[in-house]
C-alpha cells in the first residue's frame, strides 16, 4: 500500500497566535485607560513629605547651636547628660502627667522646646530618679534597723542620709567611734548598691570655735570626719573610688540654729548625698 503524501504547512502564523494578539491589545489598552482615569492626591503627597522633612534624629540644623551646654558633636549632633531620653519622654505632659494624645506633645515638638521647658523637663525627671532611690534607701535603712539613726531627704539631684555627728564621734574628735562601727557598716552596705553612682561625703559643724591643738578650726575638723567616714566605709565594701568625694565645710552650711543647743546639735552631721543617674554622668 503506498504511503500518504506528507501535506506543507501552512504558511504564516498559526491562526491561535491572531487570537492571542488580539487579547493581548485588548489588556494593554484596558491598563492603559485604568492608569489614565486614576488621580494622584497631592494633599497627601505634601504631607508625606512634609512629615520627612521635619524629622530630625537629633540633628539640630547646620550644627548652628546647642541645647543648653551640651557638647556640639560633628555633624549638628549635641551630647547633653540624658536629653535623649529627655527628648523621648517629652509625648508626656512636660508637667509629667501621661494624659491624653490631646494634652501631650510628640517627639518632634519636643526638639522644639524652649531651654526652659527642657531644662524643667530635666529637673522632673532627676526629681523622679531621686524619689525611687529614697523610696529605696529607706526601705533598707529599716531593713538593718537604722532608720531612726539617719534623716532622709531628697531633690532632683540626690538623696541625702544625714547621719548625727554624736553617734559618729567624741567632742572635738574626728576618730569613729568602736560602738558606731556596726551603724556604719550598715551605712556601707547601702551606699555599695549606688557604687556606680557618685557618692559625696561632706563634714558639718556648729559654730562653736574648737579648742584644741590637733584641728585648727571648724573646717579642718569636719574634713578629717568626712574623711574618716569615707576611709571606714570603703574598707567595708568595694566601691568605685573615682565615684567618691569628700568635703568639709565646718559651719558654713547649718540646717538649723546655732543659737540652742538643740540645732547645734542638728549641725554636727555627717551629710552623705549619692547623686542620681541623671546627675551622675554630668
Amino acid at each position: 500500500m503506498a504511503k500518504r503524501k506528507q501535506q506543507p504547512p501552512d504558511e504564516g502564523s498559526p491562526a491561535w497566535m491572531s487570537t492571542f494578539s488580539d487579547l493581548m491589545n485588548l489588556l494593554l489598552c484596558f491598563f492603559i485607560l485604568l492608569f489614565a482615569s486614576s488621580t494622584m492626591d497631592e494633599g497627601k503627597i505634601q504631607k508625606i513629605a512634609a512629615s520627612f522633612d521635619n524629622l530630625s534624629f537629633s540633628v539640630i540644623s547646620e550644627g548652628s547651636v546647642s541645647l543648653l551646654t551640651g557638647e556640639m558633636l560633628s555633624g549638628g549632633m549635641t551630647q547633653l547628660a540624658d536629653t535623649d531620653s529627655v527628648l523621648s519622654e517629652a509625648g508626656k505632659n512636660i508637667d509629667g502627667n501621661t494624659g491624653d494624645k490631646s494634652s501631650s506633645a510628640s517627639p518632634t515638638d519636643a526638639e522644639h522646646l524652649s531651654d526652659n521647658d527642657l531644662q524643667a523637663e530635666v529637673e522632673r525627671r532627676g526629681e523622679q530618679q531621686s524619689e525611687e532611690m529614697y523610696e529605696e534607701v529607706m526601705q533598707m535603712a529599716e531593713t538593718y534597723a537604722i532608720d531612726d539613726q539617719i534623716i532622709l531627704d531628697f531633690n532632683d539631684q540626690y538623696v541625702e542620709l544625714d547621719l548625727n555627728g554624736s553617734i559618729l564621734f567624741d567632742s572635738g574628735n574626728a576618730e569613729i567611734k568602736d560602738n558606731s562601727k556596726l551603724f556604719l557598716q550598715k551605712i556601707a552596705q547601702i551606699l555599695v548598691k549606688y557604687k556606680y553612682n557618685v557618692i559625696e561625703i561632706e563634714g558639718h559643724t556648729d559654730n562653736i570655735p574648737i579648742s584644741n591643738s590637733k584641728y585648727e578650726d571648724n573646717r579642718s575638723l569636719s574634713s578629717e570626719r568626712a574623711r574618716s567616714v569615707y576611709e571606714y566605709v570603703v574598707s567595708q565594701e568595694h566601691f568605685i573610688d573615682s565615684n567618691i568625694k569628700i568635703a568639709g565645710y565646718g559651719d558654713s552650711r547649718p540646717v538649723a540654729s546655732n543659737e540652742t543647743e538643740e540645732g547645734r546639735a542638728k549641725n554636727r552631721r555627717v551629710a552623705i548625698k549619692i547623686y542620681n543617674k541623671q546627675n551622675s554622668n554630668n
